[in-house]
Parts: C-alpha cells; structure tokens; sequence
C-alpha cells in the first residue's frame, strides 16, 4: 500500500476492474482471417492469370462477409462500459479498412 504523499513505484501493480471483451478479440480475429483469406485468393487468382473460377470468387464475397460481421461486433463492444478498447479499436480500424477495400474492388470490378 501507498503512504499518501509518495510517488508510485515503477514496479507497483495497478488493479483495475477493466477487461478485454470477447467480442472485441473475436472482431480482431475475424480481421485476421479475412486478410489472409482474401491475401491467399489474391495470390491463387494471380498465379492463374485471374481466370481462377467461381469458388475463388465466393471466397473474396465470404471476406466481406466476415469484414463486415467483424466491424460490427467491434462496434458493439466498443459501446460496452468498462473495458479495455484496445481489441475492439484494432478489430474495427482493421475491419473498416477491409470493408473499404472490398467495396473499391466491387465497384471497380477488378
């Protein structure tokens, strides 16, 4: 325990009721497998001249899916109370990106 008037110690613990919520770290999760979901059908497609089929396709549709499912749950638990914001910030930026980047490929066709 701290005497009043003392400085904190560099090696003190500082206990907090705050966590990590579920929903945020499946979020950034979601993020995770969407990149490398659609990394990898990038890379299959590219390697076939961009004549890779139709399941190729679904799986660029399935990331956006997941991107969009995964902004949402960061969504909502960045509007919980008391708790950390580090997991639902990192799922909502990665997966808001991603979001962007799909509805650019879709409307441009590539």
């Amino acid at each position: 325990m701290r005497k009043k008037g003392h400085k904190k110690e560099s090696g003190e613990l500082r206990l907090t009721d705050k966590r990590h919520p579920v929903s945020g770290i499946a979020s950034s999760v979601l993020a995770a497998v969407s990149f490398i979901s659609f990394s990898a059908a990038c890379i299959i497609s590219g390697r076939n001249g961009g004549n890779a089929g139709l399941g190729i396709g679904l799986i660029g549709i399935s990331c956006f899916l997941v991107s969009i499912t995964g902004f949402i749950m960061a969504w909502v638990s960045l509007h919980q109370e008391n708790i950390r914001s580090l997991f639902p910030t990192i799922g909502s930026l990665v997966n808001g990106i991603l979001v962007i980047i799909y509805m650019i490929l879709y409307i441009l066709g590539v």
